[in-house]
């Protein structure tokens, strides 16, 4: 009860009760006259029971639109989860995560992927996109501009991947770990430390087949593969060289401090349950509709064995 004279409290009359009293007035007059002109034209019980079944019809429908778009009733939308925060040493480049798939995963100095420089000065497309002058590109960026780059490095990443930043995962993986790392106190803010590389592993079976067909089979049978492996995304990070930006002048150009720990933040993707609050919507209301509308069938089937009965007394 104090709650909710709490949130009455908290409301305004505009939008607050003047939006609630618009919704009650709009719903009273529609419903209202529908219920009025089938009272009317049928009596009372049975215009009840055509409303109530044409209102569970109309729910069905928009509840099977819910579902199909994860839009209207949403359920808990997919995030990321962090798992753990490794911290290493460029000078002694060691990974030891609670994660143990994790463990595999290289870092900066190891010697186990190419040099980003290197790789860049080796194609005229990667230096044309990424220019000396610049701040030095990471794997995961020149993948972007050169996909035959993924599979170069995938082939040397023991059941991880390259995430490319062209990746849908990647910006939104890297602002999970840019208010991580912030709230963990590992830094004052995101412009203290860069990006470097990001991986992932696990997930759904990828798509094979591009084609109408191939996408539409993918669908339906991705949607009963169940259940999926656990997803997982590691993002690397590294200090910067403070810079002062002169006034008037460009922004420096970021620098990392190769001597800076490198923290690699490794996180799960929770699935979440974005349409299950819709998909349950429409299993109740297509269960509501059916018994409402078995109702009207079995009150005609009565009505009429009652005609026939009177037809033939006649």
């Amino acid at each position: 009860m104090i709650a909710l004279v709490n949130v009455l409290g908290s409301m305004s009359w505009d939008p607050g009760f003047r939006g609630f009293l618009t919704v009650v007035l709009a719903v009273g007059i529609l419903c209202g006259s529908i219920a009025l002109i089938l009272g009317t034209n049928s009596g009372a019980r049975l215009g009840t029971l055509l409303a109530v079944s044409a209102l569970f019809g109309w729910l069905t429908v928009m509840g099977i639109i819910w579902s199909i778009y994860g839009i209207g009733w949403k359920g808990q939308a997919p995030t990321w989860d962090v798992r753990d925060i490794v911290q290493s040493n460029p000078a002694n480049p060691t990974m030891d995560s609670e994660v143990k798939k994790a463990n595999s995963l290289p870092v900066p100095g190891d010697g186990t992927l190419p040099d980003p420089v290197k790789v860049r000065e080796a194609s005229a497309l990667l230096q044309k996109e990424f220019p000396p002058e610049r701040k030095t590109p990471t794997l995961s960026e020149l993948a972007a501009v050169d996909p035959t780059l993924e599979k170069t490095v995938d082939a040397k990443l023991d059941g991880w991947k390259l995430l490319s930043t062209s990746n849908g995962y990647s910006g939104e993986s890297q602002a999970k770990v840019a208010e991580e790392v912030v709230a963990e106190g590992l830094f004052k803010d995101a412009t203290e430390f860069t990006f470097l590389d990001g991986y992932w592993t696990g997930g759904e079976k990828p798509r094979k087949d591009d084609s109408t067909i191939g996408r539409i089979i993918f669908k339906v049978t991705n949607t009963f593969d169940r259940p999926h492996p656990p997803f997982y995304v590691a993002i690397q990070l590294q200090a910067v060289v403070p810079q002062e930006a002169k006034p008037g002048q460009a922004p420096p150009t970021v620098v990392r401090d190769k001597d800076a720990t490198v923290y690699t933040v490794i996180m799960e993707r929770n699935r979440g349950n974005l349409r299950q609050p819709a998909i349950f919507f429409t299993i109740f209301s297509a269960i509501m509709f059916g018994v409402t509308t078995n109702m009207l069938h079995r009150r005609d089937k009565l009505a009429q064995l009652q005609r026939a009965a009177v037809a033939g007394a006649a």
